[in-house]
C-alpha cells in the first residue's frame, strides 16, 4: 500500500503531511512513532520536523496529531496547524474550519498574504496557561514569571507559560548557539523540573514592533521555528512591555517571520491571533511497508516551484529587514 504525503513548511519549521481524512490507511499507533522516526530523519530521503497526520474528528472540520522526529506525540504545533488548516480548507473548500488537536480546538481560518502570494494561514489562540501544573513544572509557587533556574542559568529569567503544551521563554541580549543548545538539552533532561520535558524559547527584542525567536523544541531539537514557541514569546514580550498589547508583532525567526497580536481582557484571559504562511514543497508517494522497514531507497517528487520561489524571495526580503538592525545572529 502507498501513502500519499505532502512535504510542506511553516515559516521553515517542516513537516510530512499525511491525509487520513480521505484515504483509509489504517495505521496504528505503533506504526506512526515508526513513520514519524523513519520519515523525519534528516539523514535519509525526505527528512523533517515532525508528521502531520490529518483525520476525521467527531465534533469538527478535522483533527490533527503531530509526531516529533523521535516518535514522540506532541500537544500542539502552531506551525504545523496553519499547513493543517491550509490543506483541509482547500479540500472543503471552507475560508474558516475549527480543527481539534490532543487537548483543544482551534479556529483556523485563511489570511491576508503575509507577502505576495504566499499563502497565508490565521489561528486564533485562547488556550494561554500561566499555572506551572498546565506544563507541568514543579515549583514553590503556582506562576513563574521572570525568574531564575539556577539548574540552567546564573543569569537568565525565565518565564513558562502553556500553549497547550509547555514553553519555557527568556529575554536575551544575544544570542549564543552553544548556550541555547547546552540550556535546551539540560531543560529536557531536569525532570525534576520539567517532568515531561519542555520547549525552551530565546527571544531577542528588535524594537517597538519586533521580536527574534529561536527555540529549542522539545523532541526535536533546535528549529528553524516553533508556531507555539513564537506565540509564547509573543505574550512574554507583552508582559515585560504593556504597550505591545493589541498590537502587531513582527516575529522573525530562522525560518521567516510570522505576525502576532495577544490580547488580554480584564479577566486576565489571553487570545493571541497568530498569522503566517502554509506553504507547499512537494508531493510524493511511498510505499509504506518500505516506510517501516526503513528500505526507502528512492522518492519521486512533484515539486511546488511556484511556493519555494515564492517563499526564497520572502527570505530575502526577511533578511533585509533583519540585516538593517545589525542583529548578531
Amino acid at each position: 500500500m502507498n501513502i500519499n504525503i505532502i512535504k510542506c513548511h511553516g515559516t521553515g519549521n517542516d513537516f510530512v503531511l499525511i491525509d487520513e481524512l480521505t484515504n483509509d490507511y489504517n495505521i496504528s499507533e505503533d506504526d506512526r512513532e515508526k513513520m514519524a522516526v523513519v520519515l523525519c530523519d534528516r539523514k535519509g530521503l525526505i527528512g523533517a520536523d515532525g508528521i502531520l497526520f490529518v483525520q476525521k474528528s467527531l465534533k469538527y472540520d478535522a483533527k490533527m496529531r503531530i509526531f516529533n522526529l523521535d516518535g514522540s506525540e506532541a500537544e500542539m504545533c502552531g506551525n504545523g496547524l496553519r499547513c493543517v488548516g491550509r490543506y483541509v480548507m482547500e479540500l472543503l473548500n471552507m475560508d474558516k474550519i475549527n480543527v481539534e488537536t490532543m487537548k483543544a480546538n482551534y479556529i483556523v481560518q485563511k489570511a491576508e498574504n503575509i507577502f505576495k502570494d504566499i499563502q497565508t494561514v490565521e489561528i486564533e489562540i485562547n488556550t494561554v496557561d500561566f499555572d506551572i501544573n498546565s506544563l507541568p513544572m514543579k515549583g514553590s509557587s503556582s506562576q513563574f514569571i521572570f525568574s531564575k533556574i539556577d539548574e540552567l542559568s546564573e543569569k537568565l529569567e525565565f518565564t513558562g507559560v502553556s500553549i497547550t503544551n509547555p514553553h519555557v521563554v527568556t529575554i536575551v541580549d544575544e544570542f549564543n548557539s552553544d548556550t541555547i543548545l547546552d540550556i535546551g538539552r539540560r531543560a529536557n533532561t531536569l525532570k525534576s523540573i520539567f517532568p515531561s520535558g519542555v520547549n525552551v524559547n530565546f527571544v531577542k527584542i528588535l524594537d517597538e514592533n519586533s521580536i527574534y525567536v529561536k527555540t529549542y523544541e522539545r523532541g526535536v531539537g533546535l528549529t528553524k521555528s516553533c508556531g507555539t514557541g513564537m506565540t509564547a514569546a509573543s505574550i512574554v514580550t507583552c508582559l515585560k512591555d504593556e504597550a505591545r498589547y493589541n498590537s502587531e508583532i513582527n516575529v522573525y525567526n530562522d525560518g521567516g517571520m510570522i505576525k502576532c497580536v495577544v490580547e488580554k481582557n480584564s479577566e486576565e484571559e489571553y487570545k493571541v491571533r497568530f498569522i503566517g504562511n502554509a506553504s507547499l514543497i512537494y508531493r510524493t508517494s511511498i510505499d509504506m511497508q518500505s516506510i517501516l522497514n526503513n528500505e526507502i531507497t528512492s522518492v519521486s517528487k512533484e515539486l511546488f516551484d511556484n511556493e519555494i520561489a515564492e517563499y526564497d524571495e520572502f527570505l530575502s526580503y526577511v533578511g533585509s529587514i533583519t540585516n538593517k538592525q545589525t542583529m548578531k545572529l
